[in-house]
């Protein structure tokens, strides 16, 4: 076979093997995310009551309105990481 290497002697196939092997890629991972449906309250697990009292950091951080705005982003890390499993254990 005949090997491909760059001007400072990486093995590009090689490179390449490696690649495929490491998992999915950064837009393998966007796919997923942008294929699945999401909810506001998926990421933390119910809706926060309007009536519940405000808490707010040191700061001033309304720390409810962080979690909705979370949860309104999109998936967790974790639910990423889960989607991924469940996508890539059936190889």
């Amino acid at each position: 076979m005949n090997k491909k290497y760059t001007e400072v002697g990486t093995d590009i196939e090689e490179v390449k093997r490696q690649n495929a092997m490491s998992g999915p890629s950064y837009n393998e991972i966007k796919e997923i995310v942008a294929n699945h449906e999401w909810t506001d309250t998926q990421s933390n697990g119910n809706m926060i009551d309007p009536e519940t009292p405000k808490k707010y950091t040191w700061t001033g951080t309304d720390i409810e309105e962080v979690k909705r705005l979370n949860a309104a982003s999109g998936p967790s890390y974790k639910e990423i990481f889960d989607m991924l499993d469940e996508k890539y254990s059936n190889r």
